[in-house]
């Protein structure tokens, strides 16, 4: 009896960890925009064609973004740490 209680409580615990696996993860995914991962980049970064994009942030850096390819100009948008939002641009830097 004891063993199969084991067992059971062993499967229990190993069912719980998986399914809270993927929710651990999603909480540090770095920095993406327009579902593209730009983690562990510095600096300006083109974005392509000025679009909408979802820009997560869940780093310790602050991302902005701008109307033009050169990370100059008017800046559309300022991502802090641990933020989110929709923005408008080509470019962004990362610092």
């Amino acid at each position: 009896m004891r063993r199969s209680v084991r067992a059971v409580l062993g499967s229990v615990s190993v069912a719980a960890v998986c399914a809270t696996a993927p929710l651990a993860l999603a909480d540090d995914c770095g920095l993406t925009v327009g579902g593209v991962n730009y983690t562990g980049r510095t600096g300006c970064v083109l974005l392509g064609e000025d679009a909408i994009r979802d820009v997560q942030n869940q780093t310790d850096s602050v991302v902005t973004i701008y109307a033009d390819a050169s990370c100059e100009g008017i800046a559309t948008g300022v991502v802090g740490p641990r933020s989110s939002g929709d923005y408008t641009g080509k470019s962004m830097v990362i610092s």
